[in-house]
Parts: C-alpha cells; sequence; structure tokens
C-alpha cells in the first residue's frame, strides 16, 4: 500500500489505541501408511519412497474392482531422455500395491503425463506424450488400446498410435476474439499482454504448430451417450482445449480453444442442466487463482476463462462429480507453492465449498504434493493418486476414505469442537505476552513454566532479553513458546528498534530510530511489504537460534491494525505452518461485540478471517485490570464465567516486581500481580471447580494434524 493513500479513522484509532492500552483486543504424515478415523481414511506409498524423479499420476478402476495407476519416472522431465511411463496395481480389498512395470516407453525420448480411462464399450485407454528434441511445444500426444487388462503386470495392447488433432484456421480465429473480449490483464502483464496476444495469434495460423504439443493431465470425461471430452493444454499457447471422440476414442476432431492467459490442465465436470465447466491450473498473470470456463454444446465452443476466487499456486486441479450429487476438489490451496494438498466438498455445482480438510500439509520448502487425480470407486470410496515429493525422497501416494470424511473435519459447533475437545466445554489458552522484554518477564515466564501453572508464552524478538529466554526454553520440552511479532516500542526509555536493516523499513522507524509507540502510527507509516519482512526477520531469528515456535502472535493487535496487515500476518502464518492468534468472527455475536467496541469488522477482514487455514479461535481476551490483587481475581473470575463455550486465549503479561520494572512502565503493579495469580490456589480450584480445559498452544497444533 502506498503511504499516501492509507486511511486511518480517527475514532478507531482513539478506540483501538484503548483497546490495545487496557490489554483487550480480541480476542507429514511421513509414514508409509497410516489410518485415520478407524477406517476411513488410509493412504500409502505406491512404490517406496526413492530419489529418482516421478510425477504425474493416474489411476482408474477395472471392472474387477481392483485398480491400475500409472505415472512417469526417470531422472527428469521433458529434457531427460530415460523417462518412462511406469504402472501397478492393487488388488481389490488389498491395502499394499503390487511391483511396479513398465507401461510405455520411447527409447531415446522421454515420455510424459500418462492418463488411463475406460470407455463406455469397457476398453482400457492409456494417452501420454512422448516428447520431441526435449520440448514440450513439439511433444506428440500417443495412445494404447486393451482389452486384455485384468491380468497381473502392465496391460496387452491391442493398438497403439499418435493422436493428430487438426485445429483449421477458425482455432485462431477464436483466440484473436477471445482476447478480445477477456477483461483488462493485471499489471505484470500490462505493458506486454497485447504482445504476447498477438504472438499466440500468429502461431495459431501456423497449421504445424497447431497439430502439435497437445498434452493431457487430467482423466476425460465420458458422457452418458458416450461421447468422450479429453481435455488438453499446450505449453506453446498456454491455452487449453478439448479433443471430442463420439466414437469411444477411436478417432478424435479438436474442440475449438478455451481462451485466456495461462489456463492449462482442465478438469472436466457436466452439470445437471447439461453444461459443461472446466477448472484449470493458472499458468499466468496475478493473482494466482483457479481459472474456470463452461461450455454449452458438449465441449466444442467454451467460454472465455475467467479466474475464480480459489488459491492456485501454478499447479494441476482436480474435480469430481461424486455419487451423491456433490462435488469433490483436490488442489492446492496456495498462491505459491505446493506444500499443501487440500480436498473440497461442493454441493452446489462448485459455487461454494464448504467443506475442507487436508491430505498434506507442512511448512513451505519442506515439501510439495501436486499433480492429483481422483476417482470415485463403486464402493463409493474417493481414490485420490498424487506426486509426494519430499527432501531426497518421492513417490506416487494414494489415499483413500469415503466423502464423509471430508465433512468430518468440521463436526461441532465450536472451534474447540472441531478440535476434538468435548462438546460445550470451555477451554481456554492462557498465554504469557511479553517474554523476552527484560528480565523480570523472563523470570516471571521461567517460574510458571518449571512449575507447570502456565506453559505457553510468546518472546518479543527485537528486546535484548529475548535470546536469554529462548535458549532456556531450549532445555524445557513441555514449554509452548513462539514469536511475539513485535512491530511497536511503546515504553518512555526501554525501547527497541527492528530487526531488518533500517533502509529497508524506514515506515517501522520513529524519529529516534526506533519501532513506533502506538499502533495507528504503524498503520499510517509503514507498508505490508514493511511488516512482512519484519515479522519474517523475527521468526528467522527464533528458528537460527535452534527453537521451532509453537505459535505467532502480535504484540498490541498491531497486525489487526489494517486489513493488510492482517492478511500479511495469516500468509506468513500458513506458509511457516505456525499458527497464529486467529480468532473467528463468522460468529455473529463476537463480531458484534469487536464491531461495538470500535474494531473495524468489515466484510474483508472477516473472509480474510474466514479464508485462514489453520486453527482459529472462538474468542480472545486478556486479564482484567483491578485495584487491587483480590479484584484482578474477581474480575478475571467474572470473564471466564461470562465466556460461551469454544477455546478463548487469554493474554496476561506477568513481570517479577523490581525497582528497574518500576521505571519502565507504570503498569508494573498489574504485571507482579499476574505473575503470581496462576499459581494461586484458589484460582486453580476456579478451573476445577468450574470444569475449565487448559491447553496449549502446542496441543492445538497436534490436535489440528490429527483431524
Amino acid at each position: 500500500m502506498d503511504k499516501t493513500t492509507k486511511t486511518f479513522p480517527a475514532r478507531f484509532s482513539f478506540v483501538l489505541h484503548v483497546l490495545l492500552t487496557a490489554g483487550f483486543f480480541f480476542l507429514m504424515c511421513d509414514a508409509e501408511a497410516q489410518q485415520n478415523s478407524g477406517s476411513t481414511y488410509r493412504s500409502e506409498y505406491i512404490f517406496p519412497v526413492q530419489e529418482k524423479h516421478v510425477h504425474s499420476s493416474s489411476v482408474v478402476e477395472l471392472p474387477t474392482g481392483d485398480l491400475l495407476a500409472c505415472w512417469f519416472e526417470g531422472s527428469g522431465e521433458r529434457k531427460a531422455n530415460d523417462v518412462k511411463v511406469m504402472g501397478a496395481r492393487q488388488k481389490k480389498g488389498q491395502t499394499q500395491w503390487g511391483e511396479p512395470f513398465v507401461m510405455a516407453d520411447t527409447p531415446g525420448n522421454p515420455d510424459c503425463n500418462p492418463v488411463l480411462f475406460l470407455d463406455a464399450k469397457k476398453r482400457l485407454h492409456l494417452t501420454w506424450v512422448v516428447v520431441v528434441a526435449n520440448r514440450w511445444e513439439a511433444s506428440l500426444l500417443k495412445t494404447r488400446l486393451s482389452t486384455d487388462y485384468l491380468n497381473d503386470g502392465p496391460p496387452k495392447w491391442d493398438w497403439q498410435d499418435v493422436i493428430l488433432l487438426k485445429p483449421g484456421e477458425e482455432f485462431a480465429e477464436a483466440l484473436e476474439t477471445g482476447f478480445r473480449e477477456m477483461d483488462p490483464p493485471g499489471l505484470a502483464w500490462a505493458e506486454y499482454a497485447p504482445q504476447y496476444e498477438r504472438m499466440i495469434v500468429e502461431a495459431a495460423k501456423n497449421p504445424v504448430k497447431r497439430e502439435v504439443g497437445w498434452m493431457g493431465r487430467i482423466q476425460p470425461l465420458v458422457l452418458e451417450n458416450g461421447r468422450i471430452l479429453m481435455p488438453l493444454y499446450s505449453d506453446g499457447y498456454n491455452v487449453s482445449l478439448v479433443a471430442i471422440s463420439d466414437d469411444h476414442g477411436d478417432t478424435w476432431k479438436p474442440s475449438l480453444p478455451i481462451v485466456g492467459r495461462g489456463n492449462i490442465q482442465p478438469a472436466l465436470l457436466q452439470k445437471k442442466d447439461g453444461t459443461i465447466v472446466a477448472w484449470m491450473r493458472d499458468n499466468g498473470d496475478a493473482p494466482q487463482r483457479v481459472i474456470f470456463s463452461s461450455s454449452k454444446d458438449n465441449g466444442y465452443t467454451w467460454s472465455v476463462s475467467k479466474k475464480t476466487a480459489i488459491p492456485n499456486p501454478g499447479a494441476s486441479v482436480e474435480v469430481i462429480a461424486l455419487d451423491d450429487g456433490n462435488w469433490l476438489m483436490v488442489n492446492n490451496d496456495l498462491e505459491d507453492g505446493r506444500n499443501r494438498l487440500a480436498v473440497s466438498l461442493s454441493d452446489d455445482e462448485g459455487t461454494t465449498w464448504k467443506w475442507k480438510r487436508y491430505v498434506e500439509y507442512v511448512p513451505k520448502d519442506k515439501g510439495g504434493f501436486s499433480y492429483p487425480t481422483a476417482i470415485q470407486t463403486s464402493d463409493g470410496r474417493v481414490h485420490i493418486t498424487y506426486s509426494f515429493h519430499t527432501p531426497g525422497r518421492k513417490s506416487i501416494k494414494h489415499v483413500s476414505f469415503l466423502p464423509s470424511w471430508v465433512k468430518e473435519a468440521d463436526t461441532g459447533d465450536t472451534n474447540a469442537e472441531k478440535l476434538g475437545f468435548p462438546k460445550g466445554k470451555k477451554v481456554l489458552l492462557l498465554h504469557m505476552d511479553d517474554l523476552g522484554m527484560c528480565r523480570e518477564a523472563n523470570d516471571a515466564g521461567k517460574y510458571y513454566i518449571e512449575n507447570d501453572y502456565i506453559l505457553s508464552g510468546a518472546v518479543m524478538m527485537p528486546c535484548e532479553n529475548a535470546e536469554e529466554f529462548v535458549e532456556w526454553a531450549k532445555t524445557q520440552p513441555k514449554a509452548d513458546v513462539g514469536v511475539h511479532l513485535t512491530l511497536t516500542s511503546e515504553w518512555k526509555s526501554w525501547r527497541w528498534p527492528p530487526l531488518t536493516d533500517p533502509e529497508k523499513v524506514p515506515g517501522l522507524l520513529d524519529s529516534q530510530g526506533k519501532m513506533w509507540r502506538s499502533v495507528p502510527e504503524v498503520v499510517m507509516n509503514a507498508t505490508p511489504q514493511e511488516v512482512e519482512m519484519e515479522i519474517r526477520a523475527q521468526i528467522e531469528k527464533m528458528l537460527a537460534w535452534g527453537y521451532q515456535p509453537t505459535h505467532i502472535d502480535t504484540h498490541m493487535g498491531t497486525l489487526y491494525g489494517s486489513p493488510e496487515f492482517l492478511k500479511v500476518f495469516l500468509k506468513v502464518a500458513e506458509e511457516y505452518k505456525i499458527p497464529a492468534n486467529a480468532i473467528d468472527l463468522s460468529n455473529p455475536k463476537v463480531a458484534a461485540f469487536y464491531s461495538a467496541e470500535g474494531y473495524p469488522v468489515t466484510d474483508e477482514v472477516i473472509e480474510i478471517l474466514g479464508n485462514y487455514n489453520l486453527p482459529h479461535l472462538d474468542n480472545f481476551g486478556s486479564v482484567p485490570k483491578g485495584d487491587t490483587y483480590e479484584k484482578v481475581k474477581s474480575n478475571f473470575f467474572a470473564l471466564v464465567n461470562a465466556l460461551d463455550p469454544g477455546i478463548t486465549e487469554i493474554i496476561f503479561h506477568p513481570s517479577v516486581e523490581t525497582e528497574n520494572m518500576k521505571t519502565i512502565t507504570g503498569s508494573w503493579q498489574q504485571r507482579a500481580w499476574e505473575a503470581e495469580m496462576f499459581a494461586d490456589p484458589e484460582v486453580k480450584k476456579f478451573f476445577k471447580d468450574n470444569d475449565i480445559i487448559l491447553t496449549t498452544w502446542r496441543e492445538v497444533m497436534e490436535r489440528f494434524e490429527k483431524k
């Protein structure tokens, strides 16, 4: 955001400052095989993990109920001439796969992107591309056909040929017309898009270029009348089309192109009204989103493609229709990276995707899981195969489950119940803020953790005493320590600068070269880019010290100060797979409370939080102040008694009373009381008598990963 365009309403600035000052801002799988939710979910590698490159799998159910899968394997992709298509079988009722075998191998050329399917006559088809001259755009689409494929080992192939499509001059005309109909390109394309489009149209006038380079990735859609729609794409044109067969795959003709800027690898579905829809990977301009198009004439002409709201990092997306009428999507629900693979369900033909669950989720750069193929077998189970890549370990993974498994993650009325906590219970995550700020805060935090009173807290990484606490925490396996992302330096004399080079983040600095004292000043002066650099630096600092933070939160609530800051906060949390203290504002009661307090609870903020894919809090609060220690306790009991069931994080700022502490802040007395309150037998008895469940961020993530 340009600094000159920011606004920060005066009323909100004042109310936010009051709320923050009062401390009341609102509140891999890496096993060879696993089983979750009883027998509902199963997963295994099709073959043991190894270093050789494997990618782009496909799977089909045979008439016997057996599964047949294929993928390509070699020392690389288009530039590696040893790449061949491999296959394996899983017998019905078994959980292991047989020994892999060769399905197709063109000596001296890479064989890639295999796809398996059965036609209406139950003949088995294998399509794949042979890469010519090590260039995708020169690839030839090949096909094999088998009627003898039920025995062990590779199918016995009856026939093999090259599928040569012959798009006519209307192909170029449709491209030219479609580009004119498209929305203006994003900023990244603003200057070069017309040249790009002219280049594509000129290439489309060349019949040689039109007829080669078409590749498959997703299985075809077979209509009730037997017509086969085989989705294809071109890395040369960066668009898609559909190969159409009305004779069970014996001959093929091309559709007109699905026009777009980087819309490739379509997944096809037919709606109840007969419309064919395509969901596609985004290889074009920002923002990276799943791309959509539709056809009203059984796949021959297509609407100009449009970006949806679904993130896509330039990776295949799979969509299938289930027997119960719901649709299922498998995709990397990110703009960048393939470290997360989600399964979503829609009960309104893709208008909304109400249920989501992850089959893979690791921090960025720790693994990639992509190119899924999904089918539903005759017993109702969903089967997905996908590329499983972690450092030095690669395989094709197979998971299967009943569709109900996707919805199980969302059972429960509260976010606590969704994590498996008992229904109707109040779950408290008591959290020590401001660790690392000074020796007094560190001593109080160590006391609580050493005695098992409170285990959760977060460290202010720019402060001088941060490293001392982190080094101590490394000796305490039970400690639940995160990063207290710090963008303000509020005290009169006890202050700190950012960790990032000041020249790179001038908007985070006041006239003294320290961080701003208030949240409004940060919002008015800093850009989201500067904020992102600094919070990454703080996380990386803790990692460099050898401690894996269990969570991240925001000092003085600064990262909730604007929607742009909030987006950065949650994006970084998801990328590192470190949970943030994200409150669920979809609860009208919670949203209304914070809106009434002056917080800008807009539709945008609710949407940003709703799209966050790590655990949510049901509510958030802080230990109330009081004139006496007994009043502080009484106010705390009243706060907890007023909470609805769910998971609520309650923050406090414990510090040992010293003369130095009294020079740092006028709130030293409150902090000293908070340093003893949660060791008070009366407080511990209150939790027991009221059947309060205490948790930590570490437990929250453990429950989340077991969902």
